[in-house]
């Protein structure tokens, strides 16, 4: 009798994994995570939408913006992202990005923790978790499916349209049109990031480092 045909008629069986394979299922921890980068950020960004049906799109990329750390040392910036979408039950999904800082080196920068201009000025409690990891929202003018409102507590501003909405306006559809919009939107965003606050270390000498973002792997010039 093979194995294949043991194993059917036993009750219980056993196979032996390799010592390197992961048996373990880590992928609601992981969801928890970033559970908690999606309140932050809403929160920051003053968006409001549930997370009942919370997908990837399987949309990701790794961005590569060059810079001279000092005049005969270049270097690469690089970030991470993934598309998401997000919504409840009765709402149209929402994008947003699930975005690490691979390799940055931004000194100095926590001159932005009094007046952050993005999520990740917020000053740091810890380095446990997700550190370096952020969510960011695309506005409504990247691109992103979002109606402008207020609630009570006057914590939001925009908001998820409801499935009753979207027949009455075609801006509540997600299309790939308006995902390559927020897409451009990010890439712009961390070019403009790097351009405002890269320092060379090497202060006295001229900053002549190429500004071109790249998306996709990097060349072999380091």
């Amino acid at each position: 009798m093979d194995r294949v045909k043991q194993i059917i008629m036993e009750e219980i069986s056993a196979i032996r994994k390799d010592k390197d394979a992961n048996i373990f299922d880590y992928s609601s921890i992981i969801d928890d995570a970033w559970r908690d980068k999606i309140f932050e950020a809403q929160k920051f960004q003053r968006i409001n939408f549930d997370l009942e049906n919370n997908d990837s799109t399987g949309e990701k990329k790794t961005f590569y913006v060059k810079k001279n750390l000092r005049k005969d040392q270049p270097i690469k910036y690089e970030f991470n992202a993934e598309m998401m979408r997000a919504g409840g039950d009765w709402e149209m999904p929402v994008v947003y990005f699930r975005l690490e800082f691979t390799h940055d080196y931004f000194y100095g920068n926590k001159k932005y923790n009094n007046d952050p201009e993005f999520i990740w000025d917020l000053d740091r409690k810890s380095y446990e978790g997700l550190y370096d990891c952020y969510i960011i929202i695309p506005p409504k003018e990247a691109g992103n499916t979002l109606s402008k409102g207020e609630t009570d507590s006057g914590k939001y501003d925009w908001f998820a349209y409801q499935n009753d909405e979207s027949g009455e306006d075609e801006e509540a559809e997600m299309t790939d049109a308006k995902k390559k919009t927020c897409w451009k939107w990010l890439e712009e965003l961390l070019q403009k990031l790097v351009d405002d606050r890269h320092e060379m270390l090497d202060k006295d000498e001229p900053k002549t480092e190429p500004k071109d973002i790249e998306d996709g792997e990097p060349d072999s010039e380091e």
